[in-house]
């Protein structure tokens, strides 16, 4: 765990959430940086990729997400099993969807429960500044922003089992035989903003019940975006397998995960 690494080397512009996490992803999937190794704090990141401390923040909860990183008190671990094989790729059928949807209901109530007892006042601040960004009108964009905000939730759960547990389910999910703009709620062509303004709005209830240590309010907010999330995925699963065309109204133009 001690071999030595090649640094990071930066990138042209700053703004490359995206573009850091998948050079640390690549590596870590190559082997280059080995299972249950400590990443370098944000700090050192951010000077070797020559990107804002903000990005690199934003490329960790994304990989938390995955399923690859898993953060212990302020430091962050490639997990020792990195996720692939102990789940099956989900097809779209509507028993493997049930039982995907039905595992991330379970996991995210328990781990949000978890997180609203445990997090420290940083996590629930980053969790509220998450939120209340202004909502991006690219759904590829808000995706990334949705899965970094239920990550930083799961994350302060203190028990990086289940986050790791959580972010495999949410990676089947997102690799499920359907394209992402119907998983996401939005038909070929449409404007994602009213969409993605009405799931912004369901993060925010949640960051707000979440920052006010309200427990109850917070798990009947998560409930709310569950609700929406299910009946979309459901919808997509059985039109999937019907071959007919997604009609954007009946998903309650709700997106993200």
């Amino acid at each position: 765990m001690s071999q030595q690494q090649r640094p990071f080397e930066p990138f042209e512009r700053t703004t490359v959430s995206e573009r850091v996490r998948d050079d640390i992803h690549n590596r870590i999937v190559s082997g280059e940086i080995q299972p249950g190794s400590q990443l370098a704090a944000e700090r050192a990141l951010a000077e070797q990729f020559g990107v804002a401390r903000t990005s690199v923040r934003e490329a960790i909860q994304a990989l938390v997400a995955l399923g690859a990183i898993e953060r212990r008190g302020n430091r962050s671990y490639v997990v020792e099993q990195i996720p692939g094989s102990a789940l099956p790729a989900a097809d779209g059928g509507k028993k493997k969807m049930r039982s995907l949807l039905e595992a991330r209901r379970v996991l995210e109530l328990s781990l949000f429960e978890l997180a609203a007892s445990r997090a420290t006042s940083r996590e629930r601040n980053d969790v509220f500044d998450l939120a209340r960004q202004p909502a991006p009108t690219d759904f590829e964009e808000f995706n990334l922003i949705d899965r970094q905000f239920h990550a930083t939730i799961a994350g302060a759960c203190a028990n990086p089992v289940l986050v790791e547990v959580y972010g495999r389910v949410l990676e089947t999910l997102v690799q499920a035989d359907l394209s992402a703009e119907l998983i996401l709620g939005i038909s070929e062509g449409a404007d994602p903003a009213t969409a993605i303004t009405h799931a912004a709005n369901e993060h925010r209830a949640i960051a707000e019940a979440f920052v006010a240590r309200d427990v109850p309010g917070m798990l009947e907010a998560v409930e709310e975006h569950l609700g929406h999330v299910e009946g979309r995925m459901s919808l997509m699963s059985r039109m999937s397998r019907r071959q007919q065309p997604f009609d954007a109204s009946q998903s309650q133009h709700s997106v993200g995960l």
